[in-house]
């Protein structure tokens, strides 16, 4: 999925509903700018991000913003460590911190 990811100049995200989708971090991961619709916690994950951007679900607002982005012509700066607590390893850690303070 990174080599498609680094292979591209915007995420477009424009799904009706979602939770936390991965497809915005592993683009985080990748520094890939996004341009999605305000679903599942995206606004909350890009919201320190120049070159990102939440619009309404209209083709008129989606065009604006990628052409944004296109025109700005950059990769996101720290978008891999704003996703690196998410690491399987990093959840683990905590989930397994969260048992022993319950067993023990």
């Amino acid at each position: 999925m990174a080599q498609f990811l680094n292979a591209v100049d915007c995420l477009l995200l424009t799904s009706a509903h979602e939770g936390s989708p991965n497809i915005v971090k592993e683009a985080l991961a990748c520094n890939l700018p996004i341009v999605s619709v305000d679903v599942g916690d995206v606004a909350e994950r890009i919201k320190e991000f120049e070159g990102c951007y939440i619009v309404p679900d209209e083709p008129t607002f989606l065009a604006e913003a990628v052409e944004k982005v296109l025109v700005r012509g950059k990769r996101l700066s720290g978008g891999y460590a704003a996703v690196d607590e998410l690491s399987l390893a990093k959840v683990a850690r905590r989930i397994q911190s969260v048992y022993e303070r319950i067993l023990f």
